[in-house]
């Protein structure tokens, strides 16, 4: 039998570029197969031997295991049980030496022969340390100890003592584990006599010689025994310094276990962990009647040893017999399936597109004339499609690269034309499509003002990116921003690493190069009328030149940037003169606001005129400057015709010239109204206020308020107060200058809407401003309250507050003049009384006292 696969030598000029692809795909599995037929008879061939080898090995490893865990457990039951019991023979025995101290009464012997029974008691037993013998009425009378001196006939009442009352109760009494000197444990064993008159005998036993008996046990090489208490004190063990130290085992989850359990481990707790953190195979018994539990612990390593041997052996026997198999497998498979194979390859290939490709297999079968078939059927293949394949191929790309470009370009406008005031959306985008498009790992876009500034990056690394925040753009000569400063349409450089700037270590080339991976560089300028404003790089982190065609793209999205940055410029001129107008016009009501509060000065005589003639300069600057901002919206409707923007910018454009002349409308009807109040200073500078006479003081009163209620009106369309008056008939006529009591009172009554207005932004919806005017008849005097409850005044602003140009309003919103005119008018002019009530935060209320009769010899309201 022989099989090949060979490409038809003559014919290999034709091949579609995809031939030698689809010929290296030849030998992995089909897009419709799964799993190659080589693959599947080896695999079942192993499967077959190591399913059978692995379930006989895991059945005996899980019954050997079972069985050994068993037999461990149960080795180590009989061993705890066995410990528990010599335990408990060695306190028996005890018991029984004690017990013969109890036969006789007290009233029988003398105090010197139990002594010397005592003696001879500790001789007899070493573990009993003390031996104290009580009397039925629960005296001591006899106390014989290794640690300490003897007493006879020490009368301490033990009556009430559990070593007592227990042992008559019960005849015998084991005490709970106790240490002395915080070392050596120790209990108490007290025993009584047959009869009520024979007392009891107290031993005080040493538990440390119990340490023979559990380090006698052996459990494998590093298993041990130990005894625990009731307490979960450690009471005897191998390592006689955990005993010596009191430790504590309660912690440990067997030892829980298994004193909650009476003193047999459950099964569930058979393997745990050691008080050094090991972890074990236990076994516990208890230790009766003491209530102590023996423990018996084999670590699992040594436990399962043999186990972990038998699985070693399974695992050398398991891999043998599958690198058999294996080797078997592949002998069995390739016979058998090496002509399939290779008839599936060649068609394969001939329907990934390579034609020229053959396939030779000499079985002298059907499998043979199967191949001679698909060799036909490829040659005639190859004769029909070839130059069809590659037209396609060609004019796809084409078509597929202009696509591309121009859905680039079309979505880099569209952030144009959405963001036409903000550039950093434009120069994120352009730069993404940029390296998309041209295949770049990472981009920067600069701008140039007669110095670099980044405007955007895309893909830095950050080391690089740092390097950029933390150093100023300078680039030196023969560096391709410095070339297109010099004109270069383009500049290109497949291989930084060689380059001259490089290698004269110029910062930035380094950097680029270094920090930032940078391999090739492609560079733009960003040209407006012949002149760099800025540049686009981009950059590849191999040595691979950019296409023609790249070039000219990434110009395209270069001119796309200059014309966001010029409409970006125009917004912003535009923008900027709307500031101006806005600025002029905040100005010229500020000056408004000052003539308004100048002109309550016009009593000042020659200081209003020299006012007067001040403010008219400022205010002949506001009128030409409006003029000109006519001319200028109209050049700016001009210069944006030209920009031909989009729909919606143009109505963003239309809306702001629209405010623009809306505005200067404003300052148009402010500039006359400021005119007319400079020229009323001036004729009133020269006239004075005119002549005292007798006027309805409630009229007065009256039309002040309603003036100084619409002018507030006027300049807070929003605000509303509720004016409530209280004017008393009786206040009738007064001999007063009207026009500068008009004056006085406009001016208390605005500071008094100011101040209800100004809590009313902090106060918010549940605040409610009023304004309470009220006129009193007092015979020869005339007096007017005029109270808010606004912000009120401050002790230290009402100490001053009639002081000339003291003010607490913000810059340009008053003079400071107002309250020092209304004192002056109302004492020096009428010979009046001006007083103030406050209370900060709640309300202010002012005072005017006015005579009658004007007093003889009153100045004029201008001269006053």
């Amino acid at each position: 039998m022989s099989l090949s696969l060979h490409p038809d030598t003559p014919r290999a000029s034709t091949l579609p570029s995809p031939a030698p692809a689809s010929a290296a795909s030849g030998a992995a599995a089909g897009p419709g197969i799964r799993t190659r037929l080589f693959t599947k008879y080896v695999a079942l061939f192993v499967a077959v031997v190591a399913i059978a080898l692995l379930a006989n090995g895991l059945f005996e490893v899980f019954f050997y295991y079972r069985e050994h865990k068993a037999s461990l457990i149960r080795v180590q039951h009989e061993q705890a049980e066995a410990a528990a019991a010599k335990i408990g023979q060695f306190v028996k025995e005890i018991e029984s030496q004690l017990g013969w101290t109890t036969q006789l009464p007290w009233s029988a012997g003398s105090i010197e022969q139990r002594r010397f029974d005592a003696l001879r008691l500790l001789r007899q037993v070493p573990a009993i340390t003390e031996l104290a013998q009580v009397d039925s009425t629960g005296k001591e009378r006899l106390r014989v100890s290794r640690l300490a001196m003897d007493a006879i006939e020490s009368g301490i009442d033990l009556s009430s003592d559990p070593k007592f009352t227990e042992a008559v109760a019960r005849k015998v009494y084991y005490g709970p584990v106790y240490f002395r000197r915080e070392s050596e444990p120790y209990m108490t064993l007290a025993l009584a006599g047959a009869r009520k008159d024979a007392g009891v005998s107290i031993a005080e036993v040493n538990l440390k010689l119990i340490w023979d008996v559990v380090s006698q046990i052996k459990v494998g090489q590093h298993g041990h025994a130990y005894v625990v208490g009731p307490e979960g004190r450690l009471i005897a063990h191998p390592d006689i310094s955990l005993v010596l130290r009191n430790t504590d085992m309660s912690g440990l989850a067997q030892v829980h276990a298994a004193q909650a359990a009476g003193g047999t481990m459950p099964d569930a707790l058979e393997e745990a962990r050691n008080i050094q953190g090991q972890k074990v195979l236990t076994a516990s018994a208890p230790i009766e009647p003491l209530h102590w539990t023996m423990f018996v612990e084999l670590p699992v390593e040594e436990a399962y040893a043999s186990l972990y041997a038998s699985l070693q052996r399974l695992a050398i026997v398991l891999l043998a017999a599958s690198i058999f198999a294996v080797l078997a497998g592949i002998f069995l498979a390739r016979r058998m399936v090496g002509p399939i194979q290779a008839l599936r390859s060649g068609a394969e290939r001939i329907g990934g597109g390579d034609f020229s490709q053959r396939i030779s297999i000499r079985t002298g079968d059907e499998l043979e004339g199967l191949a001679d078939q698909f060799n036909d059927m490829g040659a005639r293949l190859q004769e029909s499609y070839a130059d069809l394949e590659q037209k396609v191929e060609r004019r796809t790309t084409e078509l597929r690269e202009s696509l591309e470009q121009q859905t680039a370009t079309a979505e880099v406008l569209s952030v144009i034309s959405s963001s036409p005031g903000d550039l950093a959306p434009v120069f994120d985008a352009m730069l993404d499509k940029a390296m998309q498009l041209c295949d770049a790992d990472f981009g920067v876009l600069n701008t140039f003002d007669g110095h670099f500034h980044t405007a955007a990056t895309r893909g830095l690394s950050p080391a690089y990116e740092q390097y950029r925040r933390s150093q100023p753009l300078r680039y030196g000569p023969a560096t391709a921003p410095a070339r297109l400063l010099e004109g270069a349409d383009f500049v290109e450089i497949t291989d930084l690493l060689h380059s001259e700037p490089y290698r004269n270590g110029e910062p930035n080339r380094r950097a680029l190069v270094d920090l930032g991976g940078a391999r090739c560089l492609l560079a733009v300028p960003l040209k407006k009328d012949d002149r760099v404003v800025g540049n686009v790089m981009i950059f590849r982190q191999e040595d691979r030149s950019f296409s023609q065609k790249q070039v000219k793209l990434l110009q395209q999205f270069a001119s796309q940037a200059v014309i966001a940055i010029e409409n970006a410029r125009l917004l912003a001129e535009l923008r900027k003169r709307t500031e101006e107008l806005s600025h002029s016009l905040e100005e010229l009501r500020t000056a408004q606001d000052r003539l308004v509060q100048t002109e309550k000065l016009a009593s000042l005589g020659q200081l209003t005129a020299g006012i007067a003639h001040e403010i008219k300069n400022p205010l002949n600057f506001i009128n030409n400057f409006s003029a000109l901002s006519t001319e200028l919206i109209d050049e700016l409707n001009e210069v944006l015709e030209a920009a031909k923007l989009d729909g919606k910018t143009r109505e963003e454009v239309d809306e702001l010239t629209g405010m623009l002349r809306g505005n200067l409308e404003k300052v148009v009807q402010h500039g006359k109204r400021a005119d007319s109040i400079v020229r009323n200073m001036l004729l009133h500078s020269r006239q004075g206020s005119g002549e005292h006479r007798a006027a309805d003081i409630n009229a007065v009163v009256e039309e002040s308020l309603n003036l100084a209620y619409h002018g507030a009106r006027a300049e807070r369309p929003s605000f509303n107060v509720t004016l409530e008056r209280a004017l008393d008939p009786a206040a009738g006529m007064v001999d007063i200058y009207p026009q500068e009591i008009t004056r006085v009172l406009l001016n208390l009554i605005s500071n008094g809407l100011y101040a209800t207005a100004k809590r009313k932004e902090g106060a918010g919806e549940a605040f409610e401003p009023t304004m309470h005017v009220t006129t009193k008849d007092r015979g020869t005097m005339v007096e007017i309250r005029i109270r808010d409850n606004g912000t009120g005044i401050p002790p230290e602003v009402k100490e001053k507050m009639f002081n000339p140009f003291f003010t607490t309003k913000p810059a340009g919103e008053g003079t400071g003049l107002g309250l020092s005119m209304s004192h002056d008018i109302v004492v020096k002019q009428h010979g009046g009384t001006i007083d103030v009530d406050t209370e900060p935060g709640v309300f202010t209320e002012f005072i005017i006292t006015l005579p009658r009769t004007m007093a003889a010899g009153g100045t004029s309201g201008g001269k006053s």
